[in-house]
């Protein structure tokens, strides 16, 4: 790190100087003062499907020839999101978007002084991995054959990006798509057993042939799972077959509930798809 001799302002001699506690290097003729404020880094976490995290052999000190994480400073007018893609990019080939900060560290070194690192997961969307600017190596490496790090702030984000990685891999089942105040037009008792729902309603839900949904009657407070038949599109045809026929009525009115399973930060963005119908069977609300 640069050692100061003299003032950047007006060129005098500095002097050491108790300020706020803390002993600085400061000018007396202006007031300069010098502050060893760390240097802002961004870092870049990739785990991929198989659990493989993305590292760098760096090219250039310090860590010459070992494994890191990609990073690299943030330049003046540039974010740290904007400064992790672009290193992320510049040092392996891949392209990335931001999934959350993982958190911010701090690194000493003897070839920067203090670093002040922030992490973020990035989840790859594009690009093809190869070694570029500062980099001799780059590949994704298994959580049990990881290599050694020399950089404990690397070693930590490696820690707190697995443990963060898998809470967000937790999958919960939220509903996908519902169409509510449908009419039973036909009840049909000996047949396999399912669901017949309109084809054209069935489209604008985002329910599929065979699809599991839940069904239930708003009038007898039943409930059944069962799977969907495709009616006609445009026949307004709601169908009880089989057991199902057992749980209502024709003229009764039933919700047609479907659900999806996804990772816990996907549901959070989610929306489900709702269909309400008029006592046609016809679209009132979507």
């Amino acid at each position: 790190m640069k050692n100061h001799k003299f003032c950047p302002i007006c060129r005098c001699n500095l002097s050491s100087k108790q300020i706020n506690e803390v002993t600085r290097i400061a000018c007396p003729k202006c007031g300069w003062i010098h502050y060893a404020n760390p240097l802002p880094s961004a870092v870049a976490f990739i785990m991929n499907d198989d659990e493989e995290i993305l590292l760098v052999k760096r090219g250039i000190k310090p860590g010459k020839g070992r494994w890191a994480l990609p990073s690299g400073f943030i330049e003046e007018n540039e974010t740290a999101e904007e400064t992790v893609l672009r290193e992320l990019r510049e040092e392996t080939g891949i392209k990335g978007t931001p999934i959350d900060l993982i958190g911010v560290y701090n690194e000493r070194t003897s070839y920067y002084g203090n670093v002040l690192l922030i992490a973020y997961r990035i989840a790859q969307r594009g690009g093809s991995l190869y070694p570029g600017t500062d980099a001799t190596d780059a590949r994704f490496f298994s959580l049990n054959k990881l290599p050694k790090i020399p950089f404990k702030g690397h070693r930590t984000i490696i820690k707190d990006g697995i443990a963060r990685s898998t809470a967000s891999d937790l999958r919960i089942t939220v509903l996908k798509s519902k169409i509510t105040e449908a009419i039973i037009t036909h009840s049909k008792l000996h047949y396999k057993g399912s669901m017949g729902i309109d084809g054209a309603v069935m489209k604008l839900a985002g329910i599929l042939p065979g699809e599991k949904v839940q069904v239930l009657n708003y009038d007898n407070g039943e409930r059944l799972e069962t799977y969907t038949i495709e009616e006609k599109h445009g026949s307004r045809k709601m169908v009880l077959y089989g057991p199902a026929s057992r749980k209502g009525n024709v003229g009764e009115k039933i919700c047609i509930l479907a659900y999806a399973n996804m990772r816990c930060n996907d549901a959070k963005k989610h929306r489900a798809k709702v269909i309400t119908l008029d006592s046609k069977n016809r679209i009132k609300r979507r």
